[in-house]
């Protein structure tokens, strides 16, 4: 079962003699030409005056806070946002399958907004707390609902950042693949390094075996600077829709982790110490320790020490885990059944907090999902992961969410 997740009055002023200026009363023009002269000047102060005006309006910097963002949402009914994505056919991948936007009851006033999540309180709330209506049907969020943005929206939203940082295991290795599959608009390969596969390991290892099968996972991508450098050439290419912010992922399994791993966050973060652009971290740790508390909460206090001490902007995001497939084998439901996910879940998501990190559940997501083994899940899943992370992120600059068109 899917569990709820823990929730003055203006006085006239005369005017004032200054001396060595003249009083206004003692200098007005007098006669026709003189009262003509004063018309054009006020009428020349007056389109000055209109003119700022304007120009404050369209300045969008001078608009007051709660306006909305101008990164141009999709405000046209859009029947598939993948139709167009390499492999859309061949895997079977539509995201009407994936998601359900959320629609106007009849007779509704089209000016007020669509019930999209505006801020990171509510946003987090409702994908940790949603659900599914039947198994492997469209994930529904609880209370107010996310978006799912074309690939040149995510792209926008990525460049207000410097850089975005994945650490975790196999199960945020999914979320980052899928993540690269929107951005290079390919289901097929797109979370592989293609240009390493070997004869035969395109189609062996296309769609969902590229997360399912040990030998194609082994080629997933692990940062956007792989694909600069090897997706070229005579070949079949892949490329990025954007590639202006870098993001890489890095692969940990616990605490304390390596120095060179270290280092590579490290050189993210001092790539442009002067810039005011945050790097954002998506952390998660589950089955590779067991769902050893201790060793979760020493790993978020180590990477969450190392962002302190490069005082850059470094907001963090918790992910939890996935919660338990059925095909989970009987000698793991002890410890590794949803009733350890879930307790696990919940005390990391406090840890979290305690640490001002926010958290996002992945359990009632992955509850009535498919799943190969009992513990890792089809790109359907990783899809929308990566693209639940996609909103985590406008939400996190600032971009006003609650005002949208779509139907």
């Amino acid at each position: 079962m899917a569990y709820p997740f823990p929730r003055f009055a203006n006085t006239p002023q005369t005017p004032q003699y200054i001396q060595g200026i003249e009083s206004p009363s003692t200098n007005i023009p007098r006669g026709p030409k003189a009262r003509s002269s004063l018309s054009q000047k006020r009428f020349v102060a007056l389109l000055f005056f209109v003119i700022a005006i304007l120009l404050w309006l369209i300045d969008p910097f001078s608009r007051p806070s709660n306006e909305t963002d101008r990164i141009p949402f999709s405000h046209d009914d859009i029947d598939d946002y993948l139709v167009h994505f390499e492999g859309h056919q061949d895997c079977g991948v539509t995201s009407p399958s994936l998601y359900t936007p959320p629609t106007r009851p009849p007779h509704h006033d089209k000016t007020n907004p669509l019930p999209y999540c505006g801020n990171r309180a509510t946003l987090l709330e409702a994908l940790s707390g949603g659900g599914r209506h039947g198994f492997d049907t469209p994930f529904f969020p609880a209370g107010c609902h996310y978006r799912w943005y074309t690939t040149a929206e995510i792209c926008m939203i990525l460049d207000r950042f410097d850089a975005v940082v994945f650490i975790g295991d196999s199960m945020l290795q999914n979320v980052y693949s899928a993540f690269n599959m929107l951005l290079r608009e390919n289901v097929a390969l797109g979370g592989l390094k293609q240009w390493n596969l070997k004869d035969g390991e395109h189609s062996s290892c296309h769609c969902d075996n590229q997360i399912m099968r040990p030998e194609c996972s082994g080629q997933s991508i692990t940062s956007s600077a792989e694909v600069r450098e090897h997706d070229g050439g005579s070949g079949h290419r892949s490329p990025y829709y954007c590639d202006r912010t870098p993001h890489i992922f890095l692969p940990i399994s616990g605490s304390v982790d390596s120095s060179s791993l270290h280092s590579a966050f490290t050189n993210i973060l001092s790539a442009s110490p002067d810039s005011y652009k945050p790097v954002p971290v998506i952390h998660s740790l589950s089955l590779s320790t067991s769902l050893s508390w201790p060793l979760a909460t020493a790993s978020m206090d180590e990477w969450l020490s190392l962002a302190d001490a490069s005082a850059r902007n470094v907001p963090f995001l918790w992910v939890g885990p996935t919660a338990a497939g059925h095909l989970k084998p009987p000698g793991l439901i002890l410890s590794q059944g949803n009733n350890a996910l879930w307790h696990y879940t919940v005390e990391m998501a406090k840890e979290a907090r305690a640490r001002e990190v926010d958290a996002l559940g992945m359990y009632n997501l992955t509850l009535q999902a498919s799943s190969w083994d009992g513990s890792g899940y089809r790109m359907r899943v990783g899809l929308v992961q990566a693209m639940m992370a996609s909103y985590q992120l406008a939400v996190e600059v600032g971009v006003h969410l609650s005002i949208g068109k779509a139907a």
